[in-house]
């Protein structure tokens, strides 16, 4: 499956890149970022507007007991 981000602000604190580019997915992997790229037959995802960053973790998480779910909701 092949995929375009188009437009999005990519941020990667990794690499240190900030800036608006086009992501091509390949196989669910990054393949290239660059500008105005041609997506051809693949999927095109409009991102302008919006952010596009690698996995991101939640540094404040809190596991629970078994049993305690109504404490893990993010309702």
């Amino acid at each position: 499956m092949q995929m375009i981000i188009k437009g999005g602000r990519v941020l990667d604190p990794s690499t240190g890149r900030d800036e608006e580019v086009d992501v091509a997915i390949v196989d669910g992997r990054v393949a290239t970022l660059g500008r105005s790229l041609d997506p051809g037959d693949a999927t095109v995802v409009d991102a302008a507007g919006c952010l596009v960053t690698p996995g991101l973790v939640d540094p404040h998480v809190h596991l629970r007991e078994p049993g305690g779910e109504h404490k893990e909701t993010i309702e």
